[in-house]
């Protein structure tokens, strides 16, 4: 009787047990595991590309040029040893100049939250530090991501710069002419609430005709890429020849472009010819395109 009495105590006891707190450092603990002093983690420091994997806790990026890191397959959600929902890691990029990119495996996703759309890659640019958490939404949650750059402050996420091309190029009488050199292509990427393009074009150019000949030239910009567009009117000017000899000129046309989704994108600068008097020829001579992208 006593074997048993003793026996079911035990169990008793065990199966309290099995669902108290647990406390470190401390005779009282207020949650399931509550610590009081300091956790460590495993930490991992890589210079090129990796994987993470179970042994991960903090890794940090030192390397020397661009580098990505595999995450693992999502979890399950059967609650079996393959279910490890809310897994963290935290993801810290050291480099100075190069880009650390997160890459889900194949069909998954990285989530990030309000205006960001979630997608299968995230570029942590120099600075940034990230933490992962294993979600059961198809991949990862993105929870945080923090620059020594104040969050009102943009910064300057990528860049294009094309030209001079000197090269002759009539511009048609009918219809928008593409300018060569002015095609600029920059990836607008994933992880911030508020993106922007600039752009800017260069150009020189002359005209010819008769005495007091003068014309016209509407400017465009035509997007291709991850969405299509075409922004219309973004500059005009004027040009006379009151003797009927050439007319050099110089044309300059900046724009902007707030909302785009993350993606890769190209961008043209396009001419027409109106309002034309006398004028023989329009000739445009060199063109120079910028792109960049702002981001926070």
């Amino acid at each position: 009787m006593k074997t048993r009495l003793l026996l079911l105590a035990s169990i008793l006891f065990l199966s309290v047990n099995a669902h108290s707190q647990v406390g470190i450092n401390t005779p009282t603990p207020s949650s399931t595991l509550d610590v009081k002093g300091s956790v460590e983690g495993n930490f991992r420091e890589i210079t090129g590309t990796s994987t993470l994997d179970i042994l991960d806790y903090h890794v940090s990026f030192s390397g020397a040029s661009d580098a990505t890191l595999n995450l693992p397959a999502k979890s399950t959600t059967d609650g079996t040893p393959a279910d490890f929902r809310g897994r963290k890691y935290y993801i810290k990029n050291n480099s100075t100049t190069n880009n650390l990119t997160l890459v889900a495996a194949a069909g998954q996703i990285i989530r990030s939250g309000g205006m960001a759309a979630a997608n299968n890659t995230f570029m942590m640019q120099p600075g940034k530090y990230a933490v992962l958490t294993a979600s059961g939404a198809n991949g990862w949650d993105l929870d945080v991501v923090v620059s020594s750059v104040a969050a009102n402050n943009w910064e300057l996420a990528s860049m294009d710069n094309q030209g001079p091309v000197i090269a002759f190029q009539a511009i048609s009488t009918s219809g928008y002419t593409t300018l060569s050199g002015s095609a600029v292509t920059v990836i607008v990427p994933a992880g911030y609430t508020q993106r922007k393009v600039v752009l800017n074009f260069t150009g020189f150019g002359e005209g010819s005709g008769t005495t007091n000949a003068q014309g016209t030239l509407r400017f465009q910009i035509v997007q291709t890429g991850t969405a299509t567009a075409t922004y219309g009117s973004v500059n005009m000017m004027s040009w006379v020849s009151l003797s009927g000899a050439i007319r050099s000129f110089n044309h300059s046309t900046s724009y902007s472009i707030s909302g785009l989704n993350p993606g890769t994108y190209t961008f043209n600068l396009q001419v027409s010819r109106e309002g034309e008097i006398g004028v023989g020829a329009v000739t445009n001579w060199g063109t120079v395109g910028r792109a960049d992208v702002y981001v926070k």
